[in-house]
């Protein structure tokens, strides 16, 4: 709501003629303002009143707005931008890992065991050690960890860590016993257990076959919970991380974040999407996409068809180069298809948004299918499907994306990762429409940028300096990988803010720095639009506004 005034408030002055208008609360000033905008690309400053922009223009436009009160910052010249919509997190595994074991740059086997045995010390008896975000393939001799590498170091401490993609987890012996897994146990449905030569299982759990470990896990507490969403929160300030769109949150999750709105606590945005198996909770209660506040919206679901490509486990229609004995998985919830089709015509209905995880070539054709069913049984409607990372995508397949509306709710930093390794899994040929960024646009397919944190950084310069550069972090493609797929800074910045604000179906409400909208803005220390792109990952956030609040740098 616009907030509103009477002669009594302060903030009143004279406007031009006779008018007395409310002075704003903020101004930037002195600013290289990119907007986002069409209808005006570039300002000089801006005024916010409430938790809404009112002005953008001249800086001699915008003083019309200030008053006595009003803050004022000046910007030196330096550019300004709507906040960043990161669209695809996993927010509370994202604070989690801020305290929790973490094994990204674990750049040896020696290393990966030596953290893990020092977390061990500093568990209390009872806990697990939790975390990870481990990659094999950084090491000199790529190969999967096992417990018996983890077992001296921890032998009463359980352990299930995660796999960088988080399709891939390794328990340690403890663990397992605690699960009940044994050479006996049979492989779930959509998931595999490891096992060595003599059919023992080695640790290494991927997908669905996780969950015999996770779903003994104890609870988390309240306490951490919070702590998990304030830390995140700060961190997402930080990095110009205005608004989040959480992949699979619990209901726990969403009834903390409904509790800190209330409370005025919450500085992140937040369009939750819990899991499609989870659809009645919400559609049986009028839940519809888009539903809630500014602060905190719900009405999407998120659904998954396989795996990962790191893991072995992403769907193609042809065998891994490395691994010809397998095409990846597809997960349990995509079988019975009538099932699936079932719950979804039903959450379709229903007015629910789908967001589906689909990797492999062979993943996103059949999540294409999918969306097609619904279409032919439902007829036309706004529904705005959206294909989480799809990242090898079939050369057939980007006019059905089109066609059918389907957004493309992509990470480019996985591309730069995944880059070091991919050819030797999946060959050259795959490659070719493999993070085909400019390719989806190319076929005008609707881009949204984000990050999968914690899986990748949550940092947007780092996002936006891998859509523009393609340049793999091993240092071997500096022009680019390939460089044909890369985004112009425009593009990229705008299917960050404004693509990802459409995929939430808020582009009204944010996106771009417009009069009328929300007040989210970020303020960086150099002009990203002019830098070499190289550069990127040197730039600062000197400043985050969220609804007209400085939220970074914080107030002491």
């Amino acid at each position: 709501m616009s907030p509103s005034f009477t002669n009594r408030d302060s903030r009143l002055f004279p406007g031009s003629g006779t008018l007395m208008r409310p002075a704003a609360d903020l101004i930037v000033i002195r600013a290289a303002v990119w907007t986002g905008d069409g209808s005006r690309p570039e300002a000089e400053a801006v005024a916010v009143l409430g938790d809404r922009i009112v002005a953008v223009g001249s800086e001699a436009e915008v003083q019309l707005w200030r008053g006595p009160h009003t803050r004022v910052i000046d910007a030196d010249g330096r550019l300004l931008l709507p906040g960043f919509n990161d669209a695809h997190v996993h927010f509370i595994d994202g604070g989690l890992q801020l305290e929790n074991v973490d094994l990204k740059d674990a750049a040896t086997p020696d290393e990966f065991v030596r953290r893990l045995g020092l977390q061990a010390k500093n568990t209390p008896q009872g806990g697990w050690i939790l975390g990870g975000g481990w990659d094999e393939k950084r090491w000199a001799q790529p190969e999967l960890p096992s417990r018996h590498w983890i077992d001296p170091v921890m032998p009463e401490t359980p352990v299930l860590v995660h796999r960088c993609d988080l399709h891939t987890a390794l328990a340690n012996s403890l663990a397992l016993q605690l699960a009940g897994i044994t050479s006996a146990t049979p492989d779930p449905v959509g998931g595999t257990i490891v096992r060595d030569r003599a059919g023992e299982p080695t640790g290494i759990l991927k997908d669905a076959a996780i969950g015999y470990v996770s779903r003994i896990l104890p609870p988390m507490t309240a306490e951490r919970r919070l702590r998990a969403v304030k830390r995140a929160c700060e961190h997402a300030a930080s990095v110009g991380v205005t608004s989040v769109q959480h992949m699979n949150p619990t209901s726990p999750d969403i009834a903390l974040y409904m509790e800190l709105v209330e409370r005025g606590e919450m500085t992140t945005r937040m369009y939750a999407a819990p899991l499609e198996i989870e659809w009645a909770e919400h559609g049986r209660a009028g839940i519809r996409h888009g539903f809630g506040s500014p602060m905190l919206r719900l009405g999407a679901l998120k659904g998954f068809t396989d795996g990962s490509l790191g893991s072995a486990t992403a769907c193609f229609f042809d065998p891994y180069t490395d691994a010809p004995d397998t095409r990846g998985l597809l997960t349990d919830e995509m079988q019975p298809h009538e099932a699936l089709l079932g719950r979804l015509l039903a959450a379709d209905e229903a007015g629910m948004q789908l967001c589906w995880h689909a990797i492999g070539d062979r993943a996103v054709s059949l999540t294409l299918d999918l969306f097609d069913e619904i279409v032919q049984t439902r007829g036309p409607c706004e529904r705005r499907f959206r294909i989480e990372h799809a990242q090898h995508v079939a050369p057939k397949d980007f006019a059905r994306f089109a066609r059918l509306n389907v957004i493309a709710s992509v990470q480019p930093y996985h591309a730069i990762d995944d880059g070091c390794w991919a050819e030797q899994r999946i060959g050259a040929e795959r490659l070719k429409t493999s993070y085909p960024y400019r390719t989806f646009l190319d076929n005008q397919v609707r881009l949204a940028l984000g990050t999968d944190w914690y899986v990748a950084p949550l940092h947007p310069m780092l996002t936006l300096y891998a859509a523009t550069t393609r340049a793999t972090l091993d240092g071997r493609n500096p022009q680019g990988w390939p460089p044909e797929q890369r985004l112009s800074m425009t593009d990229a910045v705008s299917a960050y803010t404004m693509g990802s604000a459409y995929a939430e179906f808020q582009e009204k409400e944010k996106g771009s720095i417009t009069p009328g909208k929300l007040a989210d803005m970020v303020l960086l220390s150099d002009n990203i639009f002019k830098l070499d792109p190289a550069r990127l990952r040197d730039v600062r956030i000197e400043l985050t506004i969220v609804g007209g609040k400085v939220v970074y740098p914080a107030a002491h």
